[in-house]
């Protein structure tokens, strides 16, 4: 391969790494934070129903969440296609391709696992969740920012962590919280899905802020 042929396919790689890194800074704050919001609201419905014993099934927390991760896409595709259309550039970017991609082995085990476990064991579906959703950030690789990275790691120990203790009580978490598995489950998704969102969001605001303060 010629040298001005090297040089053009780094150029390639360069430019991929620069437009995912871009898209990444882009969904950062306020889809984690939204996210994080939603996950607290839905969490908080379904510890209602348990403090209150209100039957819930399986399939109604597996597909209520369901809808919250395509709404919370939604709106990641809506900062995307503003961002696009400021720009002036192509919504559907090599750079999205290539994260749509790196998620979706990920995405696509944690949904088939945790619906054949959810009528059974709600707490193991969220656990599912949390472990494949730490691995899917993981996989979009070194061109996201080391927030995102963190953020990544910090879902897959926190669910390490948890689905250790559950392991040793049971299985069951519900035990130690004194509650039953459908709060269980929604506690578990509060802490990850909401908590962890929100510190991350608002932490890239913050630092965002610090280095661009206003005069």
């Amino acid at each position: 391969m010629k040298d001005s042929d090297h040089a053009l396919e780094h150029l390639k790689v360069i430019r991929g790494m620069m437009e995912k890194a871009t898209i990444y800074r882009a969904l950062s704050a306020p889809a984690a934070i939204f996210g994080g919001l939603l996950a607290m609201l839905i969490g908080f419905y379904f510890l209602y129903h348990d403090q209150k014993e209100i039957y819930v099934s399986g399939y109604k927390f597996f597909w209520t969440w369901a809808i919250a991760l395509i709404i919370g896409d939604c709106f990641n595709g809506f900062l995307l296609f503003r961002r696009a259309r400021k720009e002036g550039v192509t919504f559907l970017s090599s750079g999205l391709k290539h994260t749509c991609f790196a998620c979706a082995p990920a995405a696509i085990a944690g949904g088939i696992i945790s619906y054949e476990v959810v009528e059974q064991e709600i707490e193991l579906c969220a656990l599912v969740w949390i472990l494949c959703y730490g691995v899917a950030i993981l996989s979009m690789g070194g061109a996201a920012p080391r927030s995102l990275r963190r953020l990544g790691w910090a879902f897959l120990i926190s669910g390490s962590v948890i689905f250790l203790v559950w392991m040793k009580y049971g299985p069951a978490m519900s035990a130690i919280l004194g509650i039953n598995t459908l709060g269980a489950g929604a506690v578990m998704m509060m802490l990850t899905f909401g908590l962890l969102h929100l510190v991350h969001g608002v932490g890239v605001l913050l630092r965002k802020e610090e280095k661009n303060p206003v005069s």
